[in-house]
């Protein structure tokens, strides 16, 4: 069950990072693509004004501004000033942008037919395009929004008595546009995502230890510092715990490196069972060197950990050609209190201190120290 927990919460945590990664690439192209619409939208109400008399364009420039220019001016001050960090952010406010306008284009364009003034389907057009281009609104929200907007155009054109050949080739084109917009939207949310898995991938591998799949020394290095700095924010707990494998050297030569391989993978899968929030994380930073990170863990789960992690290695049963292979675990850890202001790399000096006082007092132990 904690092993589908954590998996869940990997799996949750690697959307909210591929979320996040898309709205860092995506951040230029949503910044220019509302402000070019903003701008193109105040066009469309100063055209209003100059083609309808008044009893006209006071109701335009009304539904103008409350469905689309005044969501337009918020979503262009969040992304210049303010800048989300996840690529859903505002998408629902985007959403109702692109079918206000769709919606309201529709409503002018009939007054103009009843009122017999000229109106361009110029503006349909780019509404459409800004709603399914450029990955301003995921796939599925704009097809439904298109959708919509298609269909109340129809309705109109219909309730107008518009010749059915001449709407049907209107919606071909419209139809057109849209299914090129959103396959390019689509396409391109594709070469995103497969560029962030090889991101992903190559990062993963950067830091992950092939033996054991533990992390490696320059993962530990940064997320210890990452880390701290988070606790020391926050004014949360953190524990370290550094494990030497007792005897190692001795396995390599009796038994070989195969064998003394096949241990350090037993030791990464008892460090591992202690990793059961996506804040603990295990590492392999050196030959037979491992450590561990806990954040916000209390004294007694941190002693406990340690106790468990000794007992479990002491008592492995391990065999190599009906021969037993013994070894355990020396390990030295420190707890940073809540209140604590300690460097990460006072926080290692101490961990490795106590780690050397184990080994040097029989080994098979561990040493815990709290740092206030």
């Amino acid at each position: 069950m904690n092993k589908k927990i954590k998996n869940l919460n990997d799996n949750v945590k690697s959307e909210d990072n591929f979320l996040h990664f898309l709205m860092t690439q995506c951040l230029g192209i949503r910044r220019w693509a509302l402000l070019v619409s903003l701008i193109l939208y105040t066009a469309f109400a100063v055209m209003d004004v100059i083609k309808f008399p008044s009893e006209i364009y006071s109701l335009t420039l009304t539904t103008r501004l409350i469905l689309v220019v005044l969501p337009l001016i918020y979503l262009n001050i969040v992304y210049w000033y303010y800048p989300p960090l996840s690529i859903r952010s505002n998408s629902l406010i985007m959403l109702m942008v692109y079918v206000g306008s769709g919606l309201n284009h529709t409503f002018i364009y009939y007054l103009s037919e009843v009122y017999t003034f000229q109106f361009s389907e110029l503006g349909l057009v780019l509404i459409l395009m800004f709603g399914c281009l450029l990955l301003i609104i995921a796939i599925k929200p704009a097809v439904v929004a298109t959708a919509i907007i298609l269909s109340v155009f129809s309705a109109v054109n219909f309730h107008l008595n518009h010749q059915i050949a001449d709407l049907i080739f209107l919606l071909i084109i419209l139809l057109f546009v849209s299914g090129i917009c959103l396959t390019i939207n689509l396409l391109g949310q594709k070469v995103l995502y497969q560029n962030y898995l090889l991101i992903n991938r190559l990062y993963n591998e950067s830091i992950t230890d092939g033996l054991t799949k533990l992390h490696n020394k320059r993962s530990f290095q940064e997320e210890i510092e990452r880390l701290n700095a988070i606790a020391t924010r926050d004014n949360a707990t953190l524990g370290l715990i550094l494990i030497d494998a007792d005897n190692f050297k001795t396995i390599n030569d009796t038994f070989g490196h195969d064998v003394g391989d096949d241990v350090l993978v037993k030791l990464s899968e008892v460090i591992e069972t202690k990793c059961r929030r996506a804040e603990d994380i295990g590492f392999r930073i050196g030959g037979d060197e491992f450590a561990l990170i806990l954040y916000g863990i209390s004294s007694e789960k941190l002693e406990q950990t340690c106790f468990d992690m000794v007992l479990t290695v002491a008592t492995l049963n391990l065999k190599n050609s009906g021969k037993d292979v013994k070894t355990a675990l020396s390990i030295g850890a420190v707890l940073k209190s809540a209140n604590a202001k300690v460097s990460s790399d006072n926080l290692v000096k101490i961990a490795d201190e106590y780690l050397y006082e184990a080994k040097e007092n029989g080994r098979n132990q561990y040493y815990l120290k709290t740092f206030q």
